[in-house]
């Protein structure tokens, strides 16, 4: 019996160790992500609404490429706190509603985990992970991270509570209960006396009498202690069921392991993903660009290969007269209109706040065509706020230079696309700043 606990407890470990390590991952992807370090470095040197439009757009890329309830930003500078609906509230250190912001600044640990109510949602209980955000001289600029419903982990307690008589905790270093599958007991019940000199051990065994007994385990990546206690389950029963609990216990850990492999490939491609994707408009981002042109530079250049490169007219004006809102409306219309265009023959890139590129296999034919669609589209944009759409244009085919690489006609198509923008100006008349 006490063997066949051991194994029921290292079953939940494992369990617990893989359900913990994606938010972990997570987080510290977010807090090691150079885009995040950046912004909160020029935190101050952007109008306080477009930052926290910014943190919004970024975290609701997180929850949407990774799957999680609830992501979040805090600025140690402002002590702002962003979600993806923007700038939530301010934290109060001293408070005891934020007393873990306090609490993990003063702890030279890198993650933290904490239980909490969600910020949006007060009646679900969440499993934060908290991820320090630091500059290259190890300065911390912010804390970030990811929630997950209380739920699941709780399910998956209950379940094996039910299946086998046990009653299963996590236990903070104070002895505090953390999950529990009775949400009264969470933060309530103090479980002290089931983790004494245990931190280093493995499991550790105790008779608690009447047959009962307690295994204990520390679980380094939490900081955490995981209680497995009996429920004065039937001697004889267990014994008369061993053989079967191993196979399912084994049947599980394969199962387990098959999962968490295709999770870890999955979420591992959608955080690359979702690196290189432009948030405001959903086109490929200047990284991404890169990436291409550098794959591109690596071999001769196809003769059917065209380089765009264009620009928003009048944006500067937009921005002055009518918003920022009403820029990035503007902007987000432009890279509709570019991918209308020019999608089916390559991939758009948003190079820029309102600069474009795109890598095409097309004709000659092909060109005059795009250049006609891409007029006529902008010709018919109107915005909630913009009722009008101007692009400069410049395209290079590689048939024109035989000779050239990939970086020179690149060059001709910016070169071409400031001279589209002159006669633009010349023939409207606008006023450019």
């Amino acid at each position: 019996v006490r063997e066949m606990n051991k194994v029921l407890t290292t079953q939940i470990y494992d369990y617990i160790t893989a359900e913990i390590a994606r938010p972990m991952l997570a987080a510290r992807t977010m807090a090691s992500n150079s885009y995040l370090i950046d912004a909160l470095r020029a935190e101050g040197k952007s109008e306080s609404r477009e930052f926290a439009r910014d943190m919004a757009d970024y975290i609701a890329g997180v929850e949407r490429a990774l799957g999680y309830q609830r992501g979040f930003v805090v600025s140690c500078g402002s002590l702002d706190y962003y979600t993806r609906d923007g700038h939530m509230r301010t934290i109060d250190p001293t408070s005891e509603q934020d007393a873990w912001y306090a609490a993990f600044m003063a702890d030279d640990a890198s993650f933290d985990l904490d239980v909490d109510t969600d910020e949006l949602n007060k009646s679900d209980l969440t499993l934060y992970v908290n991820a320090k955000i630091a500059d290259t001289d190890r300065a911390v600029l912010g804390i970030c991270g990811v929630g997950v419903r209380m739920t699941g982990i709780q399910d998956l307690f209950r379940t094996f509570e039910e299946s086998f008589a046990v009653k299963i905790d996590l236990v903070d270093p104070t002895g505090l209960v953390q999950v529990d599958t009775v949400r009264d007991n969470i933060e309530s019940v103090d479980l002290s006396n089931m983790i004494q000199d245990v931190r280093g051990s493995d499991y550790v065994y105790k008779e608690l009498g009447r047959g009962q007994f307690a295994i204990t385990k520390y679980v380094e990546d939490l900081d955490w202690y995981l209680v497995v206690q009996s429920m004065g389950a039937d001697e004889l029963g267990q014994f008369a069921n061993v053989i079967l609990l191993n196979i399912i216990l084994c049947s599980l850990v394969l199962v387990a392991l098959f999962i968490a492999l295709r999770l870890n490939r999955r979420h591992t491609d959608e955080l690359k993903s979702a690196s290189l994707v432009d948030h405001m408009t959903g086109l490929g981002n200047k990284r991404a660009f890169e990436m291409e042109r550098s794959d591109l530079a690596a071999h001769p250049v196809d003769v059917d290969l065209v380089c765009v490169t264009a620009d928003v007219n009048g944006l500067k004006l937009v921005n002055d007269g009518l918003g920022h809102e009403a820029g990035d409306e503007l902007i987000r219309g432009a890279a509709s209109c570019l991918r209308g265009s020019l999608e089916r023959f390559g991939r758009v890139y948003r190079t820029g706040g309102d600069e474009f590129c795109a890598l095409l296999h097309a004709t000659a034919g092909d060109v005059d065509e795009i250049r006609r669609e891409l007029g006529q589209m902008c010709g018919a944009w109107s915005g909630r706020t913009v009722t009008s759409l101007a692009l400069s244009c410049g395209f290079c085919g590689a048939w024109e230079y035989p000779d050239a690489d990939l970086d020179e006609l690149i060059k001709v198509s910016d070169e071409r696309m400031y001279e589209d923008k002159e006669r633009y100006y010349e023939r409207t008349g606008a006023t450019r700043r």
